[in-house]
């Protein structure tokens, strides 16, 4: 990605918060959903199945497709991996993913500006950001642009996730019926879209505020801090102060004890040859 020329002259501060229907819904709805019958419709196999589907669209779906593919386009792998990987990212509920990396890209900028509005660096209290961040989104005083090296946006089958990003849920729902009957609906789609909507918020909100610095970018309004001990239950993504320093590197692991489970899918698909290489030479320098 790269800055144009015009977006030096903006403001990063001037933005003013907004409804988000679509993001506001699908997590209120999933919520009710799976607070009022989550409970009635348990069992073992219902929460394993959540459990898993959660892992592999956070692990190779959000981590890996979009942040480490599209969004820093951090390693070389054929169209056809990156179009997978990505259908199972927008499986997590977040959003598009073109409209994702452009709303990635706008809070990298603001971050790394002497002055950001607050909707961007979670300077809210905990329970104020959990209602925004989950229901709101921020519209810039003047529209921001950038410039991306790569096509991702030109792309036939990424324009369709976008476009229908939301609908990707029914034939899950669909199969999950047919197969589990509600219980499987409430936990695997529901419960699911949940747990992973929160679990993000909550690694955005604290990695923004507390946690380990080694590293401080120059001049940015926000830090990333790494929170090791979550780190292989957010598939490496709490290694936040690692990837602020390196934003352009598929491994967020500086040191042999951190855990890093987005990197092991990396390192899984290089071994049949789908990922080509993958830059990381930026932290084995340092």
């Amino acid at each position: 990605m790269i800055y144009s020329p015009e977006i030096q002259n903006l403001d990063p501060r001037q933005g003013k918060l907004h409804w988000a229907p679509t993001k506001s819904l699908l997590f209120l709805t999933s919520l009710t959903i799976f607070l009022s019958l989550g409970y009635s419709t348990y069992s073992l196999r219902n929460s394993i199945v959540s459990f898993l589907l959660s892992i592999i669209t956070l692990s190779f779906g959000h981590s890996v497709g979009l942040h480490r593919g599209i969004l820093h386009d951090s390693y070389s792998a054929p169209i056809q991996l990156k179009r997978t990987l990505l259908y199972l990212g927008v499986l997590t509920g977040f959003g598009g993913p073109l409209s994702l990396r452009y709303f990635h890209d706008l809070r990298d900028w603001a971050q790394r500006s002497e002055a950001c509005h607050p909707y961007f660096c979670h300077y809210d209290n905990v329970f104020q950001d959990f209602i925004i961040q989950n229901n709101f989104t921020i519209k810039m005083e003047k529209e921001q642009t950038f410039r991306y090296e790569n096509d991702y946006g030109e792309d036939k089958f990424i324009q369709f996730l976008e476009k229908t990003w939301l609908w990707q849920q029914l034939p899950i729902i669909a199969l999950f019926a047919y197969f589990g009957g509600l219980g499987l609906v409430v936990w695997g789609v529901f419960g699911r879209i949940t747990a992973c909507t929160i679990g993000n918020w909550l690694v955005s909100h604290y990695a923004h505020k507390k946690g380990e610095l080694h590293r401080v970018v120059p001049n940015a309004c926000t830090q990333g801090y790494n929170i090791p001990f979550i780190s292989l239950l957010t598939m490496g993504e709490s290694l936040h102060n690692n990837h602020h320093a390196f934003p352009e590197s598929s491994k967020f692991s500086l040191q042999k004890w951190e855990m890093d489970p987005g990197w092991w899918c990396i390192k899984f698909l290089s071994l049949f040859g789908w990922i080509r290489s993958a830059n990381i030479a930026s932290i084995e320098a340092n």
